[in-house]
Order: C-alpha cells, then sequence, then structure tokens
C-alpha cells in the first residue's frame, strides 16, 4: 500500500526541559517541549510557563513537578507548536523585496520587542491564542446581552401597547 501525503510524521527525537528564571518581580518556570522529526527537518517547539513567585528551592521544584508535572505536560500539549527553525518571528521569504518596503519592515521590526528565543515565541503565540479567545468569547456574551435587552424592550412595548 503506498504511503499517503497528508500521514502524521512521528518525532525522531523528543526532548523536554524545564528553566526556571527571576523574570523582575517573580520566579517563573518554563516547560519547553522540543520535537525532532524524522525527515531532517528542524521540528517544533511547544511552551508553557508558570508563576512560582518566590524563590523555589530544588526540594519544592521536585515536589512540584512530583504533583503537577502532568498538569504541566498537558498544557505543553494544548499550547500551539512553534516551528524550531524560527528565529523568533522574523519571515522568510525567497525574492528580493522593494527597499523602501525593506526599510518599513525594519523599522518596524527593530521598534517590537522580540522574544529571544523559540520558548518565548511559543507562549507569544498562546498569548495571542488565549487572548482571541477571551475576545471572542467577549464579543458573543455583548451580542447575547444585546439581543436580550432588545427583546425586553420590545416585550414592554407589547405590554404597553396592549395597556398593560
Amino acid at each position: 500500500m503506498p504511503a499517503s501525503d497528508n500521514q502524521v510524521t512521528t518525532p525522531a527525537a523528543v526532548s523536554a526541559q524545564l528553566t526556571v528564571f527571576f523574570d523582575g518581580r517573580f520566579w517563573v518556570g518554563v516547560l519547553e517541549h522540543h520535537e525532532r522529526h524524522q525527515d531532517g527537518g528542524a521540528g517544533t517547539v511547544q511552551a508553557t510557563r508558570h508563576v512560582f513567585g518566590a524563590e523555589p528551592s530544588d526540594v519544592e521544584l521536585h515536589d512540584f513537578l512530583l504533583k503537577h508535572g502532568g498538569d504541566l505536560i498537558d498544557r505543553v500539549a494544548a499550547s500551539a507548536p512553534v516551528p524550531a527553525s524560527r528565529s523568533a518571528g522574523s519571515p522568510t521569504t525567497g525574492r528580493r523585496p522593494n527597499p523602501k518596503r525593506a526599510a518599513r519592515q525594519a523599522a518596524k521590526d527593530a521598534a517590537r520587542a522580540r522574544p529571544s528565543t523559540a520558548a518565548q515565541a511559543a507562549l507569544a503565540a498562546a498569548r495571542e491564542e488565549t487572548s482571541a479567545r477571551v475576545a471572542r468569547n467577549r464579543s458573543r456574551r455583548r451580542r447575547q446581552e444585546a439581543a436580550e435587552a432588545w427583546e425586553r424592550r420590545r416585550q414592554r412595548a407589547k405590554r404597553r401597547h396592549r395597556g398593560r
């Protein structure tokens, strides 16, 4: 039976890394999940973060991973995968762009804060996905409230019309 082009590729290597760092206010742990594919491609990176607050000791980290490691891995699996070869948000194009367009793009890129690692890019993608979901829910809720308010106004107008 011939192999189809839309088969799911199995990863050749899978690794995970938990990095704990101080971000200026809190101690944060970032769990990165790297997959390298068999076809020689760079693979993908998925990441999630957990805010510890105070600096965790080695024993506290070990206990945290034993108690909440499964939940942390589930959160990584639910996050958006980012290509590992991508250099933190820079687009790749095959042809040379217009010089004025390139200058505008360079100025825009210089003004924008860039993530320095693929894990940070994965976290940014997850944040964007979450904010888009929240915005959709908020919009749906507002439309529903507006429809309910309109229906209440219609019912009130009918009651007034009937003289009740």
